[in-house]
């Protein structure tokens, strides 16, 4: 803690010393009501103060309170209506929202405060009532429904978000603007610490975002935010989520409490969700056996999370610290031997335990916050995130741990944000990053590694009329080193002194990206969007150092500092490993008022040095056939996996293009009906397809909006995919069709909300192309999920 203590508490003191100076920016309180063109009122309407990460909701009265500079336009938003924007020159507002258009939603990810029809980069955001419905264990599921984004389905315990065809490394994971500190890039079997049950909203960045959030984000990003450090004066306010899903007989249990007193805010949030494992519509498995359950699939998650925010008229400062506990079953994962009896049976998971691996996952995490406002002339805001995460995730065999994973890492951002300055509105700001990363037991393929990372970014923005141009440019330094990485496939006997070892401290990478973009409303309601960037991502750790079998996707991993010869030896690599670089283009249309609205989004990237897991042909038999140490016997844990393939990490010309298309049409006040699409190809160069990329999917959507219930049913269906890579198997089609029931009922002053949701309604056997586990691990069958959330 002794790195920690140096970046935070120098930070820390300057923002409170700066905080308590006298400065001309006074604020005020203001009061309101949001209604309808009826004057009914307007619940759950977002009231954010433009400019900055301060917002409130409107209770079912469709009031609101909100402390607000005494110049400040105040942005007011619901699903269903068109958004407003109104000036705080009074302490008392009534604003009447107009029915139709689409809800404009701040991106608290996009750096200047932008609303995600302001952007040039297409962008989604799932919130409020839909990001409920849509919860699910893991953020991969949770999001799969959103043109671009698909999940890496490692069955319903661990699933990450696939954007346009890319992920692992290339999608940044975020947690209110900063990495979540879990290794989920590392292996598919690694659960994202993040979740969706205490979640205010997710934010999904398509394409490449390297200027904000550096070489990790070449592929997009995904922004978990909620209110764990306070931003905002409010009244209190206590939401309460409890869930039952039957098709794993899942049980969930959510609370979350945000309140304030003087300029004290704070905030509370935890959650409890334990699941068995997960039916499935039968099916047939590699080995030929028949099943209608997901072996191993069982769940046992809590966290609590805590902040405290000072939140003044000259600025804020804030602390959350939060903790997790998760427990789960790895699909495909056996526990090696029969060593484990009944003693064990008085753990928690003993009996889950017994049918295979199981993950332990804790982490712990410090975050801090600090805005200053108008600090100096010409300056609008002064602004410092950081946070410090103690990660751990053990694969347990029975009471006995197996394979460990750590993971410390810090992560500082600091940037001051400019007036307008020849009519040019941006930011300047620089970001560091370290990880130190270590792993042992007999599945660890990677040895430890320490990451550190330093950059300097700018974004800028100017107006011309009806067109906004946007501009960006990053330079980012990483650096990795392993003490000593190892030169052949090595049995762990007594010759370790044999092994040829070689210092690692050369992956170094200067990383340069830049962006340009527009936004044209070329005639009201119409827009176009233009946006071409170059980004460069220097390869992880992982996929440098990666040396061992991979049990999570059965096979044995090389890094980029070794080679094999073409008699299957592994040998040191000396050439250079150049950057990974994107050179992406992309064109949106979009129509945002009236009845009508929809967008269209076309991209091309073509990315050079893209680095991939190329199948040699070779397994670990052949390693072990080119084993030297002179012993006859061989290692229990080799054998039992010496059928794996082996894969080398290779760099390549890749060619990436797709479409994204959503459609809404307002029937009526009460009646909206969607459509979505989205489709990628993605080939080498030199020819041949990528492994592992989604088909098409296309969906369509009805809803209803009563005031006291409402109703929605769709169908999604998943196209076959034979775009296939070498050794990789097509994947057939699949239809899901969901539907869910909402009631809006008032108990004793507490606004409850009670819902029915139904999903796979047809029990449809379906697989995801783009999971490692495809063909063992189907998605779950007919599921029906009762919940009722109650605020007061």
């Amino acid at each position: 803690m002794t790195v920690l203590s140096s970046v935070f508490k120098p930070a820390a003191l300057a923002l409170l010393v700066s905080l308590s100076l006298q400065v001309q920016a006074q604020s005020q309180a203001v009061t309101g009501l949001v209604v309808d063109s009826q004057g009914q009122p307007v619940a759950n309407a977002k009231v954010h103060v433009h400019g900055r990460q301060q917002y409130v909701y409107t209770n079912a009265a469709g009031e609101f309170t909100i402390q607000s500079p005494l110049d400040a336009e105040l942005h007011i938003a619901a699903k269903g209506f068109g958004d407003q924007f109104v000036k705080a020159d009074q302490t008392q507002l009534k604003i009447a929202l107009t029915a139709g258009g689409i809800e404009r939603i701040a991106v608290s990810a996009s750096g200047l405060h932008h609303y995600d029809l302001e952007m040039a980069h297409p962008v989604s955001v799932l919130s409020g009532e839909a990001l409920s419905l849509k919860t699910a264990p893991t953020i991969g599921e949770t999001l799969k429904s959103l043109p671009g984004v698909h999940s890496n389905y490692y069955g319903p315990v661990a699933a990450s978000p696939v954007i346009r065809g890319l992920d692992g490394p290339r999608v940044k994971l975020l947690s209110n603007g900063l990495d979540t500190g879990d290794v989920s890039r590392v292996g598919p079997d690694h659960a994202i610490t993040a979740d969706a049950i205490t979640t205010e909203q997710i934010e999904v960045l398509r394409g490449p975002a390297t200027l904000l959030y550096g070489s990790g984000a070449i592929g997009g990003v995904v922004n978990v935010v909620d209110n764990r450090i306070p931003r905002q004066l409010r009244a209190p306010q206590t939401i309460l989520d409890s869930r039952f899903n039957s098709v794993s007989d899942e049980k969930s249990l959510a609370l979350t409490h945000d309140g304030s007193v003087d300029q004290l805010a704070w905030h509370f949030d935890g959650f409890d969700r334990q699941s068995n494992d997960h039916d499935v519509p039968t099916f047939t498995n590699d080995e030929g056996e028949t099943s209608d359950k997901l072996a191993n699939s069982w769940l046992d998650n809590q966290a609590l999370n805590g902040g405290l925010s000072w939140v003044g008229s000259q600025g804020l400062f804030g602390v959350s610290v939060g903790h997790i506990d998760s427990q789960y079953g790895i699909p495909g994962h056996h526990a090696h031997g029969d060593e484990h009896t009944d003693e064990h049976n008085e753990e928690d998971h003993a009996d889950h335990a017994e049918e295979g691996v199981y993950a332990a996952v804790k982490q712990d995490r410090v975050s801090l916050a600090g805005e200053i406002y108008s600090p100096i002339a010409g300056i609008e805001t002064l602004s410092f995130t950081g946070a410090y995460t103690d990660y751990q995730h053990i694969e347990m065999e029975g009471a006995v741990a197996g394979t460990t994973f750590k993971n410390k890492s810090f992560e500082n951002r600091l940037s001051v944000e400019h007036i307008e300055l020849a009519g040019w509105h941006g930011l300047l700001g620089i970001h560091q990053q370290r990880n130190d990363y270590a792993a042992f037991g007999e599945e660890a393929f990677t040895p430890p590694s320490v990451s550190n990372s330093y950059a300097l970014f700018l974004l800028e923005e100017k107006t011309f009329g009806e067109v906004t141009a946007q501009l960006g440019a990053r330079v980012e330094r990483t650096k990795h080193r392993a003490d000593a990485i190892e030169l052949a496939h090595e049995h762990e006997e007594d010759h370790d002194d044999e092994h040829e070892e070689h210092s690692s401290d050369f992956a170094k990478f200067t990383a340069a990206s830049v962006s340009a973009g527009l936004v044209w409303n070329f005639v009201p309601g119409y827009q176009w969007a233009v946006s071409a960037s170059r980004s460069e991502r220097a390869p992880s750790a992982a996929e440098i150092y990666a040396n061992g079998a991979h049990i999570a996707t059965s096979s044995y991993e090389l890094g980029l500092a070794y080679q094999l010869d073409d008699e299957g030896e592994i040998l040191l690599n000396t050439n250079k490993m150049p950057a990974e670089t994107a050179n992406n283009i992309d064109i949106g249309f979009r129509k945002i008022d009236g009845d009508l609205t929809f967008s269209y989004n076309f991209f091309y990237n073509q990315i050079d040095n893209y680095l991939y897991q190329a199948n040699t042909g070779l397994t670990m038999e052949d390693l072990a056939a080119h084993d030297h140490s002179g012993h006859d016997d061989e290692d229990a844990h080799d054998h039992a996996h010496g059928d794996f393939d082996i894969y080398q990490y290779q760099q390549n010309d890749v060619r990436m293009y797709g479409l994204e298309f959503a459609l809404a049409y307002q029937v009526d006040s009460a009646q909206q009906v969607s459509l979505f699409a989205d489709s990628v190809r993605a080939s080498l160069k030199d020819g041949g397809d990528l492994p592992r990329i989604p088909p098409i999917k296309a969906g369509v959507e009805y809803q209803y909006q009563a005031q006291a219930w409402s109703a929605n049913v769709g169908a999604t269906h998943y196209a076959r995919q034979n775009k296939v890579s070498e050794f990789e198997s097509a994947t057939a089609s699949y239809t899901s069709i969901d539907a869910s029931l909402s009631y809006y009922f008032d108990l004793s002053s507490i606004d409850m909300t009670a819902f029915i949701k139904g999903s796979n309604l047809t029990d449809k056997l379906g697989y995801v192309h783009s999971s490692f586990i495809k063909d063992d691990a189907p998605l779950p069958g007919r599921a029906l999920t009762l919940g009722i959330t109650a605020r007061f």
